[in-house]
């Protein structure tokens, strides 16, 4: 696992999680607890897996990522928001989510100090809750239909109208870095956090660009060009913190990003 450092016009020194997928924690908080963040964000996917088998709660499927949120609140305040693997939690999942001592933001924003800390949430998130309020029965996980994820469904921005009104640095967890272009590209948000893409899986250096390539991302495609690092200077892609694939990671190290001011 890489230790990757980022000089940013950040007011403190925070640190990025992204798709730790119910993996291992301890390699993680060994890093942090190393490098004393002043902050923690986990950019969503931190839990794995589709529906939960009859009977469990989701969470419960899902230890490790408990272990990992109540190890980073107990190192320093840790905001975490949304990505698609999140999507069936339901409100007694994320009661434990809460329960680690994190700041959960699903479409919203919170301040720390000198800074404004918001949460988008993927759009999978957003329309499968809607989906599931409007289904009848109770079945706590229904399986969602296509429309559920369609991929033309956008996040619900409406909230980022105030969002950006607040005084103060704003940081933006984003799980998809695709939306940035799409909407997030002409807000004024300081610095936008995301990861989702893996790295683009393998990773090799491209000719035409003069830099380190990854081959496909979900949400982007073939050869993405949103896949490790900092573009624009203010939206941070990590390479995430697992594989959740039979193809194996080339070229392509597993990192905990830190963004310094």
């Amino acid at each position: 696992m890489d230790e990757t450092f980022f000089d940013l016009n950040c007011p403190h020194k925070l640190a990025l999680l992204a798709d730790f997928h119910n993996s291992e924690p301890a390699p993680v908080l060994a890093s942090l607890q190393k490098n004393k963040p002043e902050l923690i964000t986990v950019a969503g996917d931190f839990v794995f897996g589709d529906r939960p088998k009859d009977g469990m709660l989701k969470i419960e499927e899902n230890r490790n990522a408990v272990e990992l949120l109540r190890g980073c609140a107990s190192i320093a305040p840790t905001f975490v928001s949304v990505g698609n693997h999140e999507y069936s939690l339901i409100d007694a999942d994320l009661k434990v989510v809460r329960s680690t001592g994190v700041t959960f933001l699903d479409n919203q924003w919170t301040k720390f100090e000198d800074m404004v800390i918001g949460g988008l949430s993927s759009a999978f998130f957003t329309s499968y809750k809607t989906f599931r309020a409007n289904r009848p029965g109770k079945e706590l996980y229904p399986k969602p239909d296509k429309s559920v994820r369609s991929k033309s469904i956008p996040p619900d921005m409406a909230w980022l109208d105030e969002f950006e009104k607040q005084s103060g640095y704003k940081v933006l967890m984003c799980h998809h870095p695709e939306y940035f272009p799409r909407y997030l590209k002409q807000r004024k948000i300081d610095i936008i956090l995301s990861g989702h893409c893996h790295g683009g899986q393998w990773r090799f250096y491209s000719p035409f660009h003069h830099e380190m390539r990854g081959v496909y991302a979900p949400g982007q495609g073939l050869f993405p060009a949103l896949t490790s690092g900092v573009y624009e200077n203010r939206l941070v892609v990590s390479r995430g913190l697992s594989n959740t694939t039979f193809i194996p990671r080339i070229n392509n190290p597993t990192e905990v990003i830190y963004i310094r001011g």
